[in-house]
């Protein structure tokens, strides 16, 4: 098929399908979308809660839990134990599908029947306040993380260890206040930087050691703010820093963003990749649009925050990928997945669509907690026989008798679940960190939103109490309840107060930092907004020096999560190799 315009029906925005995505949406057998890109994203991120914990009881023992569904939605959570025995069987919630009636109103229904698991947590030790986690050992408040031990207050984090305040990073030891950095041991407040040790706001650094507060460095040792010192100037040096007083801290957290403005920037984080367009993409090929993908990648369009190996699909994530192929509109699914369309939280499943919470099933239509099971409907188990003539009819109708929501958005087969019978309030998912929204906006969309909840505690000691340096902190601080800074009036769920805990306290007295003054919700907060956006922008390179490819301003112009308004000096690739690399 030739390009075809569009008006999204949500944003009233114009988006084109280009041939190679019809080639697509006809290898999947679904139609072409009615929402735009952002608008499909949206949708997508408000099924996805990472971070928000409430505490309720587990519907099947009483017994106290912590959980990502609110005790006021009408869902039922079983603690993962619970969810995962025998004790139970997600086919006795079984349903015959009325063809008298919409899909996502019986897809709803059954959400608020069949056991859900109160957290995304697999081989936890010591580790129950994590979520969409795998194999972690004595850590807590991880969001998004894979392999770590003694992590805490960490997201989009994988094989690291005793670390602290990071927001996508890779193998680190002794990580603090970092973001999107890998392969490092003792880095505190950096960003963009890998291979480096015993070191401090670094951006865009590699291979460095005993570095301060410097930009664009590759191979360096005892280096402050990009001018080379001895070894026994650089210590002496850093002893009068003093990164343990938190006024030292805030005076250099504020140098460095004045530093980084002056960096050279590379328009894109696109290591080893082919024929690849988006941002922090590694060794991919054929992807367009694509963000966070950490290798393996291939043939995919609109995907973000996906594992190793994702090929041949188009619009998932965040949490996808694991050696997944032909999947559409899929959110927090993955592992040996395959032909997957609309599904959520859906691990080791194989021709699955629209599901949520399924794994090790194959051939699987609208279920909900299903565990090793296959050729079933709304959780009703048919033949092989049965199951691909039912799908089929259901198929049909879902497009002659569509579902409406308050609105007036119109969903039929191929669209992604509606916002609106999501179990997560709009303010407590992913959604709200890449699409904002007031609540007053929220509520006119008809979306979920959740207010903050009366706290039972009493602030003993405020932020701006807190002692000046480290070495001024006794344990009974474990005792406090200190105050956030923001006194809860920004807009990024502040929890008002938080404590710290005996391994936290531990690690800044042995990283020599000062305690924060903020919650760990505000504190996410601050590393999110140094993070690039999901989007892209036309831009041309901003280098005016004579280079073996250019003379003058280089012409070179790319696709960039830079915003063209923003100050930052960004290159194109064949510049930054030459100025950086």
């Amino acid at each position: 098929m030739e390009q075809k315009n569009c008006q999204c029906q949500n944003c009233k925005k114009d988006f084109i399908i280009e041939p190679e995505d019809f080639n697509f949406y006809e290898k999947m057998k679904v139609p072409a979308p009615t929402f735009c890109p952002d608008c499909r994203m949206q949708r997508r991120l408000v099924w996805r809660n990472e971070r928000s914990l409430h505490r309720r009881k587990c519907d099947a023992t009483g017994k106290d839990i912590v959980s990502i569904f609110a005790p006021d939605k009408n869902v039922k959570v079983y603690d993962q134990k619970y969810w995962w025995s025998d004790s139970w069987n997600p086919l006795d919630y079984a349903r015959v599908y009325d063809f008298n009636r919409s899909f996502f109103e019986q897809f709803k229904e059954l959400i608020a029947e069949v056991p859900l698991l109160n957290v995304f947590n697999a081989n936890a030790v010591n580790s129950e306040y994590c979520n969409f986690t795998i194999n972690h050992k004595d850590s807590y408040l991880v969001a998004a993380g894979w392999d770590n031990e003694a992590v805490m207050y960490s997201s989009r984090i994988s094989f690291s260890k005793n670390s602290v305040d990071c927001f996508v990073c890779h193998k680190l030891e002794l990580g603090y206040g970092n973001i999107s950095c890998k392969n490092s041991y003792h880095l505190l407040h950096s960003v963009y930087s890998e291979n480096c040790s015993n070191s401090a706001f670094l951006f865009d650094c590699n291979n460095c050691q005993f570095c301060f507060g410097c930009t664009n460095l590759r191979n360096r040792s005892y280096c402050i703010f990009n001018v080379q010192y001895s070894k026994e100037d650089y210590l002496e040096k850093i002893k009068e820093f003093n990164l343990g007083s938190y006024s030292n801290e805030e005076k250099f957290k504020t140098k460095f963003q004045e530093l980084k403005k002056k960096a050279i920037h590379r328009y894109a984080h696109l290591i080893k990749c082919q024929n690849v367009i988006g941002d922090n993409v590694e060794q991919s090929k054929n992807c367009y649009h694509c963000f966070d993908l950490a290798g393996e990648a291939e043939n995919c369009k609109w995907s973000h925050w996906g594992t190793y190996g994702l090929k041949d699909s188009y619009d998932t994530g965040p949490g996808t990928g694991g050696k997944s192929e032909l999947a559409y509109e899929m959110v927090s699914s993955g592992v040996n997945c395959n032909n997957e369309v609309c599904t959520i939280t859906n691990w080791n499943c194989t021709n699955s669509q629209y599901s949520f919470n399924c794994h090790g099933s194959n051939n699987i239509f609208g279920c909900v907690s299903l565990k090793n099971n296959q050729y079933c409907i709304f959780n009703k188990q048919y033949t092989k026989e049965e199951y691909e003539i039912l799908v089929e009819k259901i198929k049909k109708q879902m497009i002659e008798v569509s579902y409406k929501d308050s609105r007036g958005r119109v969903y039929t087969y191929g669209e992604f679940f509606p916002i609106e019978i999501s179990p997560f309030d709009y303010n407590d998912t992913v959604a709200q960190d890449y699409f904002p929204l007031t609540k007053e906006k929220a509520k006119e969309q008809g979306y979920g939103w959740r207010e903050p909840e009366e706290r039972e505690y009493n602030i003993t000691m405020f932020a701006k109490d807190l002692p000046d340096s480290i070495d001024s902190v006794s344990d009974s601080i474990l005792k406090e309840v200190i105050g956030c800074a923001d006194e809860g009036k920004c807009d990024h769920q502040c929890t008002t107060a938080f404590k710290i805990i005996p391994d936290e306290l531990q690690f800044y007295k042995k990283m020599n930092v000062a305690l924060p003054r903020l919650c760990p919700n505000c504190r996410y907060n601050e590393k999110l907004q140094q993070r690039n956006p999901l989007k892209l922008w036309h831009r041309q390179c901003m280098c005016e020096k004579n280079h073996l490819h250019h003379t003058g301003k280089c012409t070179n112009e790319f696709e960039t999560s830079y915003a063209p308004d923003r100050p930052e000096i960004v290159y194109c690739e064949q510049c930054y190799q030459t100025e950086v690399v």
